[in-house]
C-alpha cells in the first residue's frame, strides 16, 4: 500500500537557515562569535553537508555571517540589512523574482477595474479580475520588500489555493494548471509617492518616494491573463540586469 508523504511548505535548507537566523537575531550566536561547524550542523538537523551549505550561503547573503577559510562562520549582524538587490541575467529571471523572496498573501477578492485602474493595467474598463494582494519578504525576520497587487482574470483564481503559491511566479502556477502560456510580456518601472494605503503595512510614510514595477503577460490571441504591481520602498530593492553582447560568425 502507497504511504503519501505531506509536501512540505519549503525546501529542508530554508528550514535550517530560518532556525539560523532565529539564534543570531535571539543573540543565542552573538555577533563576532562562530556558528557551530558544518560538521556540527548536520548532526543537528540530521541534513547533508550540501543542504547545511545551502542554509549557510543563504545567511551569508543575507549579511548575516562571513565564512572564512580555516576559521569557519562568523556572526557578524543580528538582521538582515534592509535593501535586496535582484540581479538579471536570462529571460526566465525577468519574469520572475529570486528564490530567496516570497509573497505572504494578506487579501484576495474580485475586482472590476475602473478608468484609472484600467489605465495602469493597460486593460479596457469594465474588465472583471481576481485579485491577490501580498507582502513580498526575503525572511520573517526583515522589513518587508514590497506589496504586490496579483490580478488574474477569474478563471486562474484557484491558483491561490496551491500549496506552493507563495514560492512560485503565478503566470506558472497558471501554466501547470491551466495550460496558459506566455506570448509575449511587458515590465514597466517608474517612481512615485508611497501610496497612503500602502504605508502602514510596508512601514513608510505615506507619500515617501517609492519603485513600482508592472508586469503584464499576455497569451495567445494576445489575451492580458494577469498583471502583477508590485511596489517598493525607497532603498529596500535594487534590480540589475546584465547584458553580453553576442559576436555571430560571419
Amino acid at each position: 500500500m502507497a504511504l503519501k508523504k505531506e509536501l512540505r511548505k519549503s525546501p529542508r535548507y530554508r528550514d535550517i537557515a530560518t532556525e539560523l537566523q532565529k539564534e543570531i537575531r535571539l543573540g543565542s550566536s552573538p555577533i563576532g562569535k562562530l556558528l557551530p561547524t558544518e560538521t556540527e550542523l548536520m548532526a543537528r538537523f540530521s541534513a547533508s553537508r550540501q543542504t547545511v551549505r545551502e542554509a549557510l550561503r543563504i545567511i551569508t547573503e543575507q549579511g548575516l555571517i562571513v565564512r572564512r577559510a580555516g576559521l569557519g562562520s562568523v556572526v557578524i549582524a543580528t538582521e538582515p540589512p534592509v535593501l535586496f538587490t535582484h540581479s538579471v541575467k536570462s529571460l526566465n529571471e525577468w519574469l520572475r523574482y529570486s528564490n530567496e523572496t516570497y509573497r505572504d498573501v494578506v487579501h484576495t477578492s474580485e475586482i472590476v477595474a475602473e478608468r484609472k485602474l484600467a489605465a495602469l493595467l493597460k486593460c479596457e474598463p469594465g474588465k472583471h479580475w481576481f485579485l491577490i494582494e501580498a507582502v513580498r519578504r526575503s525572511d520573517q525576520f526583515s522589513a518587508p520588500l514590497g506589496w504586490t497587487e496579483i490580478y488574474v482574470l477569474r478563471k486562474f483564481a484557484g491558483v491561490v489555493k496551491r500549496r506552493d503559491h507563495g514560492r512560485t511566479p503565478v503566470h506558472e502556477q497558471i501554466a501547470r494548471m491551466f495550460g496558459e502560456t506566455i506570448e509575449h510580456a511587458q515590465l514597466e518601472v517608474f517612481v512615485r509617492g508611497m501610496p497612503a494605503k500602502l504605508a502602514r503595512p510596508l512601514q513608510v510614510k505615506p507619500g515617501s518616494p517609492a519603485l513600482t514595477m508592472v508586469r503584464r503577460y499576455y497569451g495567445l490571441r494576445e489575451e492580458l491573463f494577469e498583471v502583477t504591481v508590485t511596489t517598493h520602498p525607497e532603498g529596500r530593492y535594487t534590480y540589475t540586469m546584465d547584458m553580453q553582447r553576442s559576436l555571430r560568425p560571419l
